[in-house]
């Protein structure tokens, strides 16, 4: 404990020492309270097991004799049999329980004198009573004297019993208060151990508290001056050895925190002159940098006032630099881009002054105190962002007119047509696409008709100053919001920006046609020019693109060229689900051959000589699995538009060709097929090689084929028709030309044609029997095409008399819904073998 109170000890020897008392304290008290314990529990064995079945037996024993006394006196009485056997039980039961007390009583001399009394008493009385009254074979009563004598001998007996039960009893009783004096006293020996065990606890917590917080405390104070920087005075040993170790730490971390702490003071105040020649050096070379920059650079105080300008700065603005220093950026007449002067708040050097944060460069135009303007692109920047506002300001700039001049000419070179000046297709579109979505916007696309012409005879000079001159025309024809544009070739366009009422929008599309037709005087030639006007309005609210304002005005435009020369036409729902159809056909047409959707329909041809079916031709049909039946009027021309009809007349001539080889072979027919060829397929390089591929594959002959082209075809490009034709002619096919009459040419010029058939329009036959002028137009053309070896087919035949008057006027053959409709192949054979002889 002397060890504990000078601090010799560790903190860990201490509680080990303190430790070891306690348990050694608790050792003691738990042996004494354990023996205690064991002496309580043998006190109260010995009373269960030994004490208490012999205070039982006693009682039992008491009870026995005087079963056995009123055995006797009932026998003695009455004789009954039952008072002898009760007698015989409780003499049995007395044996018994003696031997029950003699064996659990052994240890107990007193109680075995008084039992052996108890045991003499009985016996006398029994052999002088008892047994002479029970021996008797009937009831026989004692004289008094015997009865006197019996009753004092039981008594005797009774006092014996009695003094063995007190006997007894005495023992249980002193058993039992030792059982519970050795209980009392292991509680009293538990109950002082935990007392003593808290008051142990308590002051070891006392002790250790007392020999560890003082130190501690101090020892925290120590480190707390060291933290807080306090570093000239030491921390010394303080407590138990492990608060001494942390004290030396903390005091070797002092001394070097304070050798660190004075190099580091040395090391900053080297720094700090180095800095200073620093800075003075680079002020130098900034000074001698922005001197030569050919960027303007002025520095705006904190407040508001230039207190300095580069050379470059005064050149720019036009000043010197006494009159831009000390004056406020802010008396500067500057303008944003679109002219506003700005006010002083929003001059670029104000908001980095109130911020402190650097300003996005700006453009702006200043005017020079010598009338000219320069356009500046100005960057703000702040001195130092740390300091509190208002900032000092760098402002820099420098003079973008003519980079600006130039992209300005860019721009309008990129924007504008270089012809007309007018706006191109880029400007075009970007007006409609920035338009505002809330207001309406109407286009109008302008297509001159027949301007090829002009510059095909004339040159593309004269064409040129057409142009220029219909811009001019249309730029003067319109006003307002208005703006005119030339999107290519022959192509103007004006958006009317803000109007959508057809009314207004037609009285425009009228003058414009009025501004065209008037005669253009060139070069002493008066030259007219027509044009066509489609007419697209976007509503309020309408989320087409520019792209598809003009497509549907193109789309218009169309409309109203095919309305004549002079024309404008508006594009409405109709039209444009029009087109929305003929787009989805066109798709839908580019797939249909690899989906088997196109079939050949035939219609016979029959020689009015004979009645005969001759000829059947091959008619394209097309079944749409959304649209059902498409008519071949509406999906011809969209294939001839989209270049499909190469690939699609391909695929009809080789079907054709192919089924009807396989109907000659199996019916051993002569018939002969007509397939028709479009103005596209003249001009595909490949024709002649699909024709001869599809006769190959089929197995049909050459001369079993007749080619019909129509006569527009021909007389397009007859040189190349010609040769076409001739190619053709050479791979021994027949050829026919289709729709005759409808067209600008003449037998003259079919005469050089290698033709064999020619079959007349419809249109010549639709009223035949009626019109005598059509009767003398189809005889002579009768007369002029046989006279030049060519047979004659009549197309369109729906009526009896129709057909009797061809015959009669020396036709060769006819074709027509009378004589049948167009038909699968099976169906037309079916057909003809039920209603004519074979052919």
């Amino acid at each position: 404990m002397a060890l504990l109170r000078r601090g010799r000890l560790s903190l860990l020897g201490r509680i080990y020492v303190l430790v070891v008392v306690l348990v050694g304290l608790l050792g003691v008290v738990a042996v004494g309270t354990l023996g205690f314990r064991q002496r309580a529990d043998a006190a109260t064995t010995q009373l269960t097991t030994e004490i208490h079945p012999a205070q039982r037996s006693a009682t039992g024993l008491t009870a026995a004799y005087f079963n056995q006394a009123r055995a006797v006196r009932g026998f003695e009485l009455t004789g009954a049999p039952s008072s002898r056997d009760a007698y015989t039980t409780g003499r049995d039961n007395a044996v018994r329980l003696q031997d029950v007390i003699a064996r659990e009583m052994d240890g107990y001399p007193g109680v075995l004198s008084s039992l052996a009394e108890v045991r003499r008493t009985g016996h006398a009385w029994r052999r002088q009573f008892a047994e002479p009254v029970m021996g008797a074979g009937e009831a026989s009563a004692l004289s008094p004297a015997e009865a006197r004598a019996a009753q004092q001998r039981f008594d005797a007996l009774r006092a014996e019993l009695a003094d063995l039960q007190n006997r007894i009893n005495e023992i249980a009783a002193a058993e039992a208060a030792t059982a519970e004096a050795a209980r009392t006293a292991a509680n009293w020996l538990t109950a002082g151990t935990v007392l003593v065990g808290l008051v142990v606890a308590a002051g070891t917590v006392l002790f250790l508290r007392t020999s560890l917080t003082r130190p501690l405390r101090t020892l925290v104070s120590q480190v707390n001056q060291v933290a807080e920087g306090h570093l000239d005075r030491p921390v010394g040993s303080v407590g138990p050895p492990e608060l001494s170790t942390v004290a030396g730490a903390v005091e070797t971390m002092r001394r070097r925190i304070l050798d660190e702490t004075r190099r580091i003071t040395r090391i900053q105040q080297d720094l700090a002159r180095h800095e200073a020649a620093e800075r003075r050096r680079a002020e130098q070379d900034y000074a001698t940098v922005v001197t030569a920059l050919d960027e303007g650079v002025i520095v705006v105080g904190s407040v508001g006032v230039i207190e300095s300008a580069n050379p470059a700065a005064q050149r720019i603005l036009g000043v010197s630099e006494s009159e831009v220093v000390g004056s406020s950026p802010t008396s500067w007449s500057l303008f944003d881009e679109a002219g506003q002067a700005l006010r002083p708040e929003e001059h670029p050097s104000m908001s980095a002054q109130r911020t402190g944060e650097p300003g996005n460069p700006r453009v702006v135009r200043f005017e020079r105190a010598d009338g000219h303007s320069v356009w500046l692109s100005v960057t703000p920047s702040v001195l130092n962002s740390q300091d509190r506002p208002p900032h000092a300001v760098v402002v820099s700039f420098t003079d973008i007119s003519e980079s600006r001049a130039a992209r300005q000419r860019l721009e309008h070179e990129a924007t504008h047509d270089p012809l007309t000046g007018l706006a191109n297709r880029t400007l075009v579109l970007r007006r409609c696409d920035e338009r505002s979505r809330a207001h309406p916007i109407a286009v109008l696309y302008i297509d001159l008709d027949n301007f090829k012409r002009i510059n095909d005879s004339l040159g593309h000079g004269i064409g040129d100053d057409v142009l220029r001159i219909v811009g001019e025309r249309l730029v003067h024809a319109t006003f307002g919001e208005t703006l005119v544009g030339r999107i290519g070739g022959d192509e103007f366009v004006v958006l009317s920006s803000g109007e959508s009422a057809h009314d207004t929008l037609a009285e425009l599309g009228e003058r414009l046609l009025d501004s065209l037709t008037r005669p253009i005087h060139l070069q002493g030639r008066q030259l007219h020019v027509n044009g066509s006007i489609g007419i697209s309005v976007s509503p309020a609210g309408d989320i087409r693109t520019g792209q598809d304002l003009l497509r549907d005005a193109d789309v218009a435009m169309y409309r109203a060229k095919a309305q004549g020369s002079r024309r404008y036409a508006f594009f409405d729902v109709e039209l444009r689900e029009r087109m929305q159809r003929h787009m989805v056909l066109e798709q839908d047409l580019r797939h249909a051959v690899h989906r088997d959707q196109l079939w050949v329909a035939y219609q016979p041809v029959v020689d009015l000589r004979t009645d005969r079916t001759v000829v059947v031709e091959g008619l394209l049909r097309w079944a749409h699995p959304s649209h059902g039946a498409v008519s071949p009027g509406e999906f011809i021309p969209i294939a001839e538009e989209s270049d499909l009809i190469n690939t699609i007349g391909a695929h009809m001539l080789c079907m054709a060709t192919r089924q009807l080889a396989a109907e000659r072979e199996r019916h051993a027919l002569d018939l002969r097929l007509n397939a028709n060829l479009s103005p596209r397929q003249l001009e595909d390089p490949q024709l002649r090689s699909v024709v001869q591929r599809a006769l190959d594959e089929a197995g049909l002959p050459a001369h079993a084929l007749c080619l019909e082209v129509t006569e527009n075809a021909i007389m397009h490009e007859p040189t190349q028709a010609i040769r076409v034709l001739g190619e053709l002619r050479e791979l021994g096919v027949s050829l026919a030309i289709d729709d005759f009459g409808t067209g600008h040419s003449s037998l003259a010029q079919l005469r050089h044609l290698p033709l064999d058939t020619l079959k007349i329009d419809r249109s010549f036959i639709t009223d035949l029997g009626e019109s005598r002028d059509l009767e003398a137009i189809v005889t002579g053309i009768l007369t002029m095409a046989h006279a030049v070896g060519l047979g004659v087919v009549a197309e369109g035949v729906e009526t009896a008399h129709q057909l009797e008057l061809l015959r009669h006027l020396g036709c060769d053959y006819a074709q027509g819904y009378y004589l049948s409709k167009p038909v699968p192949i099976d169906e037309l054979l079916t057909s003809q073998h039920g209603s004519n002889p074979r052919p």
